[in-house]
């Protein structure tokens, strides 16, 4: 059984096209709840019902590694922006976890604190790069990034995306967080600074996040509201089957 210091965060990756769809659904299906099971059957597409039933086993599989419990006898509620969370009553020791997929990839985050986020993106994919930043990145963020040469600013365009994607998550109020009233800076090749626009309540020295290197053409970013017990060692696994895991190298690009 794995232990979860506070000073760790351990993520899990899978990868959707390596995973049989009827395998996995003959051996999962049965772990979701009713209305997980009727949203699985509510996808139009094998490709969507797949992920979504893939999430639910990362999700469920990986806390079993934490506690003596089977991954179909897991149960979560959500508060009222929809961030899931284990019930209290199995809470034996802190487990807080969340879930980003992008085209095949999926990772799962999870840390003994509760504000935890992470989100990945396929970061190949052409973005009106101009329009999006006037209307959701910060007047720095926005100067920043236009400044960059062209052909420079889709790849920061992904790194600020998942950056702020990663904080709100980890807050757990989705967009009600307006995403203009934080920021990100890059003061040197290593370094990610999170700062707040002033009238938004919250305290950057309570904040650590991270860019994550991922093959392929994604971007990777983690954030964690983690006070004053810092985390300083993050671990990586992957599902290659069902019961089937490998540790990963971790590369951190930047760190804050």
């Amino acid at each position: 059984m794995l232990s979860l210091p506070q000073n760790e965060i351990h993520l899990w990756h899978a990868n959707q096209a390596e995973f049989d769809g009827p395998e996995l659904e003959s051996n999962c299906l049965s772990w979701l709840t009713e209305s997980e099971t009727k949203r699985y059957h509510r996808y139009t597409y094998d490709y969507h019902r797949k992920q979504f039933l893939l999430g639910r086993m990362l999700i469920r599989n990986s806390l079993s590694k934490y506690a003596e419990i089977e991954p179909q006898d897991w149960k979560f509620e959500e508060n009222e922006y929809g961030k899931p969370a284990i019930v209290s009553s199995q809470q034996a020791q802190p487990l807080f976890f969340n879930l980003s997929h992008s085209s095949e990839r999926l990772v799962l985050a999870i840390s003994a604190h509760a504000g935890i986020g992470v989100d990945i993106e396929s970061s190949n994919k052409p973005r009106r790069v101009v329009k999006i930043a006037d209307r959701y990145f910060s007047p720095t963020e926005a100067e920043e990034l236009l400044a960059l040469p062209e052909a420079d600013q889709l790849t920061r365009f992904y790194e600020l995306w998942t950056l702020k994607e990663a904080y709100i998550k980890a807050c757990g109020l989705g967009l009600a967080i307006p995403l203009r009233q934080f920021s990100y800076s890059f003061p040197s090749e290593y370094r990610v600074l999170i700062n707040f626009a002033e009238g938004h309540n919250d305290d950057a020295s309570l904040w650590q996040c991270w860019q994550i290197e991922v093959s392929g053409p994604s971007k990777m970013a983690l954030a964690v509201k983690s006070g004053n017990a810092a985390v300083d060692s993050i671990h990586s696994r992957r599902f290659l089957a069902l019961d089937e895991v490998m540790s990963m190298d971790t590369k951190i690009l930047r760190d804050h």
